[in-house]
């Protein structure tokens, strides 16, 4: 089964997507930032980053960039709320430009995500 690792700086978001992961057979890691994240992927074989774009210390942006820096890159979906002063859309169009496989705004729903996993990895629909 793939290894998919979860970034966002809302735990109780990493939570819910990790127990999904779980229960489809996933292998899931987690991180709250992009700092946590590359070391993650530095010492795992990690498939796919399920990223947020606005987290402190090492934006989604900065992960996208270093993912890309790195001998195996694993594919990526990007996923954004916005802010109070950037919208979704705006950061997800900037995200689209770095060339990630999936783009999804949140908020988000389980059959979102399983959908989006599912097509980025190649693995169809479940049933």
């Amino acid at each position: 089964m793939p290894h998919i690792l979860i970034v966002d700086d809302d735990i109780d978001l990493r939570n819910v997507i990790e127990r999904l992961l779980t229960i489809k057979g996933h292998h899931a890691y987690t991180a709250g930032n992009g700092k946590s994240a590359i070391a993650i992927v530095e010492c795992q074989q990690i498939d796919l980053v399920i990223t947020d774009i606005l987290m402190p210390d090492m934006d989604g942006y900065e992960l996208i960039t270093a993912l890309r820096k790195h001998p195996v890159t694993p594919r990526i979906i990007a996923m954004s709320g916005g802010s109070g002063r950037l919208d979704s859309d705006y950061l997800l169009r900037i995200a689209r430009s770095m060339k990630v496989d999936k783009l999804l705004e949140k908020p988000l729903n389980i059959t979102t995500i399983e959908a989006a996993i599912n097509e980025v990895l190649g693995m169809g629909p479940t049933e």
